[in-house]
């Protein structure tokens, strides 16, 4: 099997998102994700690294802001 890289364009909400999934996580989901596709805190630390670098300041959702998930 070989692996494919793509790009998948996210915005700081989204990165957010998996961010929070990735951090609710139990252990047992942990160690079949480990399993079928490779370290869940890896990605987490990944995508945690480059939601840094992503403009912040209002990652709070605003009654007037549709998010775009």
């Amino acid at each position: 099997m070989s692996m494919t890289e793509t790009t998948v364009n996210l915005n700081v909400h989204e990165v957010g998102v998996i961010l929070s999934a990735l951090q609710l996580l139990e252990n047992v989901e942990e160690n079949r994700i480990a399993r079928e596709y490779g370290s869940a805190q890896a990605l987490y630390d990944k995508l945690y690294e480059l939601w840094q670098s992503m403009d912040t300041s209002e990652t709070g959702l605003r009654n007037d802001v549709v998010p775009s998930f």
